[in-house]
């Protein structure tokens, strides 16, 4: 009977895997980029082809850091056992007096160092990784000396044997620390100009997609320019019909009539005003002590004598005048030019037949004129005025920004020549050979 095994894999497993085999095919395109005879790159290859080479570098530095690692590892080990059998040593002393110091500072170095010989050292296997390695020998070998420095003269006094021990691997340790700033400071050197080709290429990158954006925009814009151009040619060529119709023509007309017959009222009025004005005196005396509606019948004379002629009241104003004309004549209104006043107002008496004729008249010519006026002409008239003063504007808003946008694409794609240049020179630093760079 056969035996079937089943294998489970797990999601980290599996993902992993997966990020394994989108790694080695970058490694191998980088790789047959450099091997290949072209010399022109797209952006995406480039940074393929950078991220390939920084990480052969990283390789290459922890494959370096490697022994360094693998040294600490023993070293450290080494003080774990000394420090291990310096616990579990009896310190004989002469004097029982220094007992107590002896055993504190025994503890203490104890402790001290067996908690820095266990620590863990991080992996190598990126950038990351390294800088915490050199952080982590640091940090191990600062808290050494700061124990070794605050109890020196015990250990070299009471525990001597230990003392030289430890230093000499003090010694190892911050030899191998030497040794890997040496060749983090040499790759950091050499990485700077990958790291300074990533960023252009990033910054390259978005200003495409920029450049690519605003291209767009200019389309779309100059596309919506060219509707809004045709429908303003349209609304015009409406208005211009309309106003070259009959019944525009005519609804011209009548405003000019109604414009004329307007002024002869006007006219009429400052006439009307100016007769009043003669007996003006007149109706100041005779408002003293009055009562409220005759003070308004009297404001009426004195500021707007034509609406007396528009009121329903108008004998009531007639009465009013016939009264003032009487208090004049009779004395009881006391005047210097009482006899002008007496004859402007007979004038003013006589004339109101005529005026009262004279205002209805005007007034039924301008209702004819205005209820002769065709509104949908009229309205239609102030709807394409409107419409053509709204797609003006938004026609101008959009050519000031088209200009804009193409400032922008000019700007970008000169920076763009800018920052190809830099990248073509990080390139042919980094790999000795001269590409071109196609966006």
């Amino acid at each position: 009977m056969a035996i079937i095994n089943i294998v489970l894999l797990s999601p980290f497993r599996l993902f992993k895997k997966k990020d394994e085999a989108v790694e080695l095919k970058r490694d191998i395109d980088a790789r047959s980029l450099l091997r290949n005879g072209t010399n022109s790159l797209t952006v995406s290859d480039a940074l393929r082809l950078m991220q390939h080479i920084e990480s052969e570098r990283i390789k290459s530095l922890a494959s370096n850091l490697s022994p360094i690692k693998e040294s600490v590892i023993k070293s450290l080990g080494s003080i774990e056992r000394v420090v291990n059998n310096l616990d579990r040593e009896d310190i004989k002393l002469e004097e029982a007096r220094f007992k107590p110091i002896v055993e504190n500072s025994k503890r203490t170095v104890v402790s001290s160092l067996r908690r820095e010989a266990s620590s863990d050292l991080p992996l190598l296997q990126s950038i990351h990784e390294v800088k915490r390695f050199k952080e982590k020998l640091e940090s191990i070998i600062d808290r050494f000396g700061e124990v070794s420095g605050s109890h020196n003269r015990v250990m070299n006094v009471f525990m001597k044997k230990y003392a030289g021990k430890l230093k000499g691997e003090f010694e190892t340790l911050s030899s191998l620390l030497k040794e890997t700033k040496s060749l983090t400071s040499e790759f950091e050197e050499e990485n700077s100009v990958i790291v300074k080709s990533i960023d252009l290429l990033n910054i390259l990158s978005q200003k495409i997609t920029s450049i690519k954006a605003n291209e767009d925009k200019i389309e779309n814009t100059c596309r919506e320019i060219e509707t809004l151009k045709y429908e303003l040619d349209e609304l015009k060529n409406q208005l211009s019909s309309l106003e070259n119709s009959t019944q525009f023509k005519e609804f011209h007309r009548n405003l000019e009539q109604i414009d004329a017959v307007e002024k002869e009222k006007q006219e009429f009025h400052r006439n009307i005003t100016d007769l009043y004005s003669h007996v003006s005196r007149a109706f100041t005396k005779y408002s003293y002590g009055m009562t409220k509606d005759t003070l308004g019948r009297l404001r009426v004379l004195t500021e707007e004598p034509w609406k007396i002629f528009d009121d329903a009241e108008a004998s009531s104003y007639t009465s009013l005048l016939v009264e003032i004309q009487k208090a004049v004549k009779s004395g009881k209104i006391k005047l210097k030019d009482s006899e002008r006043t007496i004859h402007y107002m007979e004038i003013i008496l006589k004339s109101l037949p005529d005026h009262k004729h004279k205002i209805k008249s005007i007034n039924v010519i301008l209702n004819a004129l205005h209820e002769n006026k065709n509104g949908l002409v009229v309205n239609k008239s102030k709807e394409l005025k409107d419409d053509i003063r709204i797609c003006s504007n938004r026609l101008g808003d959009l050519e000031q920004s088209l200009d804009q946008l193409k400032k922008q694409l000019t700007e970008n794609n000169s920076e763009c020549e800018g920052l190809v240049m830099k990248i073509e020179d990080c390139i042919l630093q980094i790999t000795g050979k001269r590409y071109s760079l196609a966006t």
